[in-house]
């Protein structure tokens, strides 16, 4: 009699942890990241001291020393490929050009299409090369990696991969990326050649998509494109801001998750046809490379496209998959090809969000399992518990704010994610081929899509379901050491039950304040809500409030009259119609009343007024005439501007027929100018009206365009400033500033202080800050 023990699998199926690929990966990742900041001799510099590392520790194969040489071999590679990069960013010639703000003409080929920005969807933003640029008769030929800004209807048509000329000027980018310039389009582009095989591939899908969803209603009928391409120009801006809220975002970006979905069913069909080993690598291959074309080179695409490429070979091959040998690959492969991707906050994320679920996922899924948890359910919840522990400190560094409905909406939206984005696929590839199919797979596509609809917008209600954080490298630092900590001691039986016992608790604890907000304090005055680069500023009126201005961002002023506890809007007073404030007026009527809109004819700001017009509905728009007083309790308005005959052949028409008034909040005075220049400041000293006031809302964001004698004649002695940290624009100009510092006024900035709430007691002002 025999017995046959299998004491250990069989070696092909033995994974060895490894960690010499991760260090290289980490090494050419921090390498790559310092060499963007930095020249070509700080990056020689860097190659050097790598080599020098490397030729020390050569001879030590384990240990400490083992572990530096590797990092310094990632290092080195890095260091060598980003210098060559540098060096082709920081051409002289493209220097001198960029520094002198230079006219002419530019002929770029785009890397993406072009889509709106958050804050200013009338701007439209994309990467492209630039290859010559014309000026003056001279002209400058390369291959420089640019950002593309333009606005106007026409760049609606342009697709990723073409190659077009447009009348530009070129500007300095921001450091610590290989953005050589940004190109700031002064016309319409003019198409130059076709597009190639892959790129008009990419552009029939999305087009015939586009034409499907059309017979479904919206909100779906946006969300599919964004599931199924990660093409969001259709989403509706409201939702795909309570999307971010809700940490749902990674659905409408297309990521290792679409991928490895996409990718499974492919490789279902092969199994079924009874293919081999070849037939279903070459099927996964093809998903892949067809993925990537029509997405389009996005960091979480890229990178999750090396790990299935891997994971293929690994099959192809006859050997076990490792996963995390896969991501570190995905890293070298990612960085060593294109450096520009260690600074990218999306790569990161992507790369953060992986770690999690490689390193803490499966991990805290096991006990579950043995208390008799199935693995899909236990999955479902530690899954976005472990990637939302993982990208933390980066949204924190980033100053992206924290969902802490994050882990439950997932977990209820894990019910429907796979066949939705399945759906949405599909629906993109039947499409294609046949509009009939694709209309009835995006019709099917949008049965489970209306539960994650559901889910953002009841979730981004909750209070305090996205909580705002400083920002910066120390803070996104603090929070990985706390939360490392907390890690740690939940690996240790003896605290868990300690540790868990803490978090209910303190869990339990923010709920009351959750639930309940402050309020403003007693005494308020004014307060002007931080929302980036725009204006949003909010005046007491009884029990109600005066909002002044929305802001670009409906999350950004929704949240701060959250704050302030308004739910009702007695006048809604829009100074124009550009964006920066208009474009969040979704927030600030979501869930409120307004009684009526105070503004000015739309002038040139089409888009904006039209925005208005749109979410305005049934409430009466106002038109502003100099002289009209609005009451509301111990809050008195005064409209000031714009003048009867409006402004016109300014440098901004818009800017300076800005609604002006000066308010009176129980003795303080107020004086809101929305964003006159120079014409429109001029017209208002001209009028005879009282400007003198205690707080002044700086004119445009306190740009250059200001009329000294105005700003002597306000004479504030507190001054506010909406402005966006790292703005395109210059924003504020230190000129004007300091005319009203010398003058004795406390100037603050939203984005420096966060928002700024002025309080009044007996004859003392106090000026409360929240960053």
């Amino acid at each position: 009699m025999s017995y046959e023990f299998a004491l250990r699998p069989a070696p092909s199926e033995v994974v060895r942890r490894d960690w010499r690929l991760p260090l290289v990966a980490a090494g050419v990742w921090a390498a790559a990241l310092a060499g963007l900041y930095g020249t070509v001799v700080s990056g020689l510099l860097t190659a050097v001291g790598c080599l020098v590392l490397v030729g020390l520790g050569l001879k030590r194969s384990r240990g400490f020393a083992a572990a530096v040489t590797t990092v310094a071999f990632g290092g080195l590679l890095s260091a060598g490929v980003t210098t060559v990069h540098v060096a082709v960013r920081d051409h002289a010639g493209l220097a001198a050009l960029t520094a002198a703000e230079a006219h002419g003409e530019a002929e770029l080929v785009l890397h993406t299409a072009p889509k709106p920005t958050t804050r200013r969807p009338e701007l439209v933003t994309a990467t492209a090369r630039l290859h010559s640029f014309d000026t003056d008769g001279a002209a400058l030929e390369g291959h420089w990696q640019v950002l593309l800004v333009a606005s106007g209807e026409e760049w609606s048509e342009v697709n990723a991969g073409q190659r077009l000329t447009v009348p530009a000027v070129l500007r300095e980018a921001d450091a610590g990326r290989l953005t050589a310039a940004v190109v700031s389009a002064r016309g319409p582009p003019e198409p130059v050649g076709t597009l190639s095989f892959p790129h008009r591939i990419a552009a029939h899908v999305r087009e015939r998509l586009a034409t499907a969803v059309e017979a479904v209603p919206q909100p779906e009928a946006g969300l599919i494109p964004a599931l199924a391409v990660g093409d969001t120009s259709m989403m509706d801006p409201e939702l795909a801001a309570d999307f971010r809220t809700t940490g749902l975002v990674h659905l409408v970006v297309v990521s290792g998750y679409h991928l490895s979905l996409v990718v499974g069913a492919v490789l279902g069909v092969a199994v079924a046809c009874r293919a081999g080993p070849r037939g279903r690598v070459a099927a996964g291959a093809v998903a892949i490379a067809a993925i990537v074309v029509v997405a389009g080179p996005q960091p979480s695409v890229l990178r999750a496209a090396v790990m299935a490429g891997m994971t293929l070979l690994a099959l192809a091959a006859g050997r076990p998959r490792a996963a995390m040998p896969g991501l570190a690959t995905a890293v070298l492969v990612v960085v060593l090809a294109d450096p520009d991707m260690a600074a990218q906050a999306g790569f990161a994320l992507s790369v953060a969000a992986c770690v999690g679920l490689l390193f803490l996922a499966f991990r805290w899924a096991r006990p579950l399992e043995h208390r008799g948890w199935p693995q899909p359910v236990a999955l479902a919840l530690t899954i976005p518990l472990a990637t939302q522990v993982a990208v933390t400190p980066l949204l924190v560094g980033l100053g992206s704010g924290v969902s802490l409905v994050s882990v439950p909406v997932n977990v209820l939206a894990a019910l429907v994610a796979a066949p939705v984005v399945v759906l949405a696929v599909g629906a993109a590839a039947v499409a294609a081929v046949w509009i009939p199919a694709g209309e009835l797979a995006a019709q099917l596509a949008a049965i489970p899509a209306r539960w994650l609809i559901w889910l953002a917008r009841n979730g981004s209600e909750i209070p305090g379901a996205l909580v705002p954080v400083p920002g910066g490298v120390w803070w996104g630092l603090g929070a990985a050491a706390a939360l490392a900590a907390l890690v740690a001691l939940l690996q240790i039986r003896r605290s868990r039950v300690v540790v868990l016992a803490v978090l209910a608790a303190a869990g339990l604890g923010t709920v009351p304040a959750c639930l309940m907000t402050g309020g403003p304090p007693s005494g308020w005055v004014v307060t002007m809500c931080d929302v980036g680069q725009g204006d949003a500023i909010v005046l007491p009126a009884g029990d109600a409030a005066v909002v002044v201005d929305v802001g670009p961002d409906p999350a950004a002023v929704d949240a701060c009259l959250d704050e302030l506890g308004v739910e009702r809007i007695a006048l809604l007073v829009l100074s124009h119609f550009h964006i920066d404030h208009t474009a969040g007026i979704a927030g600030a009527m979501e869930g409120r009343e307004v009684d009526a809109i105070l503004a000015p004819p739309p002038g040139e700001a089409r888009y904006g007024y039209e925005l208005v017009e749109e979410r305005a509905g049934a409430v009466s728009v106002l038109e502003a005439v100099p002289g009209e007083v609005y009451e509301f309790g111990a809050t008195r308005l005064e409209v000031l501007g714009p003048p009867v005959e409006l402004l016109s052949g300014t440098r901004s028409d818009p800017n300076n027929n800005s609604v002006a008034v000066r308010a009176d909040v129980g003795g303080t005075s107020v004086l809101l100018t929305g964003d006159v220049e120079l014409e429109g400041q001029r017209a208002l000293l001209g009028s005879g009206a009282a400007l003198g006031v205690d707080v002044l809302k700086v004119p445009h964001h306190g740009s250059s365009f200001q009329v000294r004698e105005f700003l002597e004649a306000a004479d504030p002695a507190v001054a506010l400033v909406g402005v966006g940290q790292g703005n395109e624009y210059g924003h504020p100009d230190p000129g004007p500033l300091g005319l009203l510092e010398e003058d004795g006024a406390l100037v603050f900035r939203t984005d420096e202080s966060g928002r700024i709430t002025v309080v009044r007691s007996a004859s003392e002002f106090e000026v409360t800050t929240a960053k």
